[in-house]
């Protein structure tokens, strides 16, 4: 936190200064336009905006001098929530700085503070309080002190309170104030000060250190994460993956913005950002994490950390880090352009000193005027044009296949949707234009006979939707015999150059039951020629051989059985790998699982190298280790160097009843064909699986559940940071009862990530948006609800057959979602996720 009182004056001729003479900002890359809505005004001196976690959708406002107020459906209460300005030493950098809500704070009330008090010297008080548990307006007054630290200056408090995705209390402390840390507390790892910190508030004492702390049973504080920090101000958590942003304000020259890992050591006060500090050439950066993003006091004097957008309105800046300076005024976004490569844009000079962001239980972020009001982001324009774009990999009309499709308008007004098929060569096939009225959608079970193109007709889908607006989309192919898989939309701005297919197979001959083959699509989402490199990758890293492929611009490439197309026709059977695929252009891949035997097809989409797709903790829905089916499991170290993994099986209850470790080579997978078999799990169990990463590496993740009669469907592993509070399920049938061939039904799956039960609404939206029946359920916390037919769950058992519908699920904990289509009689599965 800039000290308000001396940069305040500082800041208002900085501001004068770049209006005359506005600094270039050669960053930029096509960046939306955002302005400012005003949501409350009338405030003393602001820092920070939050919300409880708790389904009100009320704001919590801090206020410096030592007041917490509420706002609920846009009006600022007259009594404040919390009282404590008589405690607190407010001034400068000091005073009430940061409140955080314990994540079960709807069931437990118990929230925590940060402030500055004189008990008679200055010292950092983290304290803990409880709503009144009859009226959640207000605050009980009885403090519980968690935690003191003694500041020897008036500076560099730090000040933020987070609870990261682990349940764990973070707490940033600057380097204990003055200039330059005379008192070195930045590298001293037996100070708290100039560090991040991370406690457990859970166990019954005032606090305790979490076992896998980095300095726990070694040298240096065991409440220390991180250290080499001047004055965290404001850090955060991305709610897609669990990254730390932290932002660090600099001395005299630079701002920065840090990933925070475990034990990690920032540099200060050796280094300022990415240069020498002390001394100020030739300093040793050995075992630094430096910076992603860094500028200088030409552009800003104090920086002002901010949060990853993850809302739903605002789908360009979906992934943006939005931060800001409090001097300059400037509002920047900052976006993964390629894994570990930033850009950063300028979006907005509102004119105010920035004090704080702040999100609402949506994901909506707010920016915080230390003048006096609270404003919300939104964006006015897109970059380059004014819709969404969803990509269908692949459709086809044949005596062999036919493509579904199922368009979900989520958006509250009408959405004029263009639907467009192009020929593998990328050239436009035929299109159509229907508009969705809100929350509506539209249904084809022969998309491309609706477009009126002829037998033998396939090539990729786009799906585009107008003004912005958000939509859902997936594809069903289904053969004629019955068997099928679903193709899940995937944004076109969301392909990249690296792309990975978790398992590939080659175990047999055609027509040889009980063996595979995959067969391998490449789209190609621009307008040049796409040169496209594929290597077959073995369990220990090394690769068995690659294959060079063109695909057309705008087009698609499909190639059967791509281990013999990689390694001849002549190779052996057996091979189970892996695919890497890197392209001078942006594409889209998916893979095909084909049973030898029966022809059946299991789809799976590629991932790419992007953080929303890998991560270091990933969840496998369900998996099943029961008499009827077995899950197959695929982990792939991503990294070049080797890394342990940790399995978690759980019940449906959130029970863990198995874990397995596993050491992976670099660029290395680990495969199980059944993988509660090869955890210990009881006989036949199913639950959720988690995958973590124990040395950090990202990792990507694919299960496949397949059954005794050789049915089976692909599981995609999410990120459990993924989860939200609001999730759709595009497609949900009840066409026929079980044995009847040619019909289905929908069972539905419930994962909830949070750490108490989850209380859910299903909502079944009919095709012009109307609701045709809701029911509520519960999900153990860290566990599984699973509905069979959802469809009669919801309506009742005698409803007429016949629904086609989609689900929207509303719940008061982070979840997942996800569905499975079942053929009635074959009881052949496809697997749909739910989207946010």
């Amino acid at each position: 936190m800039p000290n308000f009182l001396r940069l305040l004056f500082a800041s208002l001729l900085f501001l004068l200064l770049i209006l005359v003479n506005p600094a270039p900002n050669t960053l930029a890359v096509d960046p939306p336009t955002i302005a400012l809505d005003t949501v409350i005004s009338g405030l003393s001196n602001p820092v920070y905006v939050t919300h409880g976690g708790d389904g009100s959708g009320r704001l919590f406002i801090v206020e410096q001098a030592g007041a917490i107020l509420i706002s609920q459906n846009g009006n600022l209460l007259g009594t404040p929530f919390l009282d404590i300005h008589t405690s607190v030493t407010s001034g400068g950098e000091m005073g009430l700085l940061s409140v955080a809500f314990h994540p079960d704070y709807r069931n437990n009330r118990r929230f925590f503070i940060n402030y500055t008090a004189s008990r008679p010297n200055l010292k950092t008080v983290i304290a803990e309080y409880q709503a009144s548990a009859t009226n959640p307006n207000i605050a009980d007054t009885t403090e519980k002190v968690i935690l003191e630290i003694d500041q020897p200056f008036e500076n560099h408090n730090g000040g933020q309170l987070q609870f990261g995705p682990d349940g764990y209390l973070y707490i940033g402390m600057g380097d204990g104030g003055s200039g330059g840390d005379p008192m070195g507390n930045g590298q001293n790892k037996n100070s708290l000060l100039g560090k991040l910190l991370r406690i457990d508030v859970d166990n019954g004492f005032t606090y305790t250190v979490p076992p896998n702390n980095p300095f726990v049973n070694t040298v240096g504080a065991d409440e220390i994460w991180a250290y080499g920090l001047r004055n965290p101000w404001r850090f955060s958590f991305d709610r897609a993956n669990g990254r730390l942003f932290l932002a660090d304000v600099g001395q005299n020259a630079f701002e920065e913005v840090d990933i925070i890992e475990r034990g990690g050591n920032y540099g200060w006060n050796i280094m300022e950002g990415a240069h020498c500090f002390s001394p100020s050439t030739g300093c040793t950066t050995t075992g630094l994490l430096l910076p992603i993003n860094e500028y200088d006091h030409s552009l800003g004097i104090a920086v002002t950390g901010g949060y990853v957008y993850r809302g739903r309105q605002f789908p360009d800046l979906i992934g943006t880090y939005l931060f800001a300076d409090f001097g300059s005024s400037r509002i920047w976004g900052l976006t993964e352009t390629n894994r570990g490569t930033w850009t950063r844009s300028e979006l907005l000079r509102p004119g105010f000193n920035i004090s704080s962001f702040g999100e609402d239980e949506e994901g909506e972020i707010y920016v915080v005027n230390y003048g006096g009001s609270i404003h919300r982001i939104r964006v006015t324009s897109p970059p380059s044009n004014n819709s969404q774009q969803t990509l269908i990999p692949s459709s086809a009309k044949s005596d062999r296949f036919t493509s579904l499709l199922f368009v979900v308008n989520q958006d509250s007004s009408t959405n004029e949707v263009a639907i467009t098929s192009r020929r593998v060569d990328g050239a436009v096939d035929g299109s159509l234009n229907v508009s969705l009225p809100p929350g509506g959608f539209f249904r084809s079970t022969d998309i491309l006979g609706g477009l009126k193109l002829p037998m033998g007709s396939f090539g990729p889908l786009t799906v585009e939707s107008s003004n912005n607006k958000m939509l859902a989309a997936v594809s069903e192919v289904r053969s004629t015999v019955g068997t099928g898989g679903f193709f899940a939309g995937r944004a076109e701005k969301t392909a990249s150059t690296e792309r990975v297919i978790a398992e590939v197979v080659d175990t047999g001959g055609r027509g040889t039951s009980g063996t595979f083959r995959t067969n391998l699509g490449v789209n190609n989402l621009s307008p040049s020629l796409a040169n496209v490199q594929v290597s077959l990758m073995n369990s220990d890293g090394s690769a068995l051989g690659s294959h060079a492929l063109q695909v057309p611009s705008q087009g698609m490439l499909q190639v059967n059985d791509i281990v013999r197309s990689i390694l001849g026709s002549s190779s052996a059977t057996g091979l189970i790998g892996y695919l890497k695929l890197t392209s001078d252009q942006p594409i889209h891949a998916w893979a095909s699982k084909i049973d030898n035997g029966t022809e059946d097809p299991s789809l799976e989409a590629a991932v790419g190298q992007e953080i929303s797709e890998t991560g270091v903790k990933l969840l496998i829905p369900s998996a099943s280790g029961t008499d009827r089916f077995k899950t197959l499991l695929v982990v792939i170290n991503r990294e070049d160097v080797k890394n342990q993994i940790i399995l978690t099986a759980r019940d449906p209850n959130g029970g863990v009843i198995g874990t397995l470790s596993r050491q992976l080579p670099p660029r290395g997978f680990y495969r199980s064909a059944d993988v509660l078999g090869d955890i210990g799990a009881p006989p036949n169990s199913f639950g959720p699986l988690t995958v973590e990463s124990a040395g950090g590496n990202l990792l990507t993740a694919i299960s496949e559940v397949r059954s005794a009669d050789g049915t089976a469907g692909f599981f995609p592993a999410v990120s459990p940071a993924d989860a939200t509070l609001r999730r759709v399920v595009a497609e949900v049938v009840d066409s026929g009862d079980r044995g009847t061939p040619g019909t289905f039904r929908t069972n539905l799956g419930v994962n909830n990530l949070g750490p108490v039960t989850a209380r859910v609404t299903l909502q079944l939206i009919g095709s012009s948006g109307n609701l045709l029946g809701t029911r509520t359920i519960t999900v153990p916390a860290n566990g599984l609800t699973q509905i069979n037919d959802i469809v009669r769950n919801i309506l009742g058992t005698n409803s007429p057959t016949g629904i086609d519908a989609y689900l929207k699920l509303i719940s008061d904990q982070p979840i997942h979602a996800w569905a499975s289509k079942i053929n009635n009689g074959t009881d052949d599965p496809s697997i749909v996720m739910g989207i946010p």
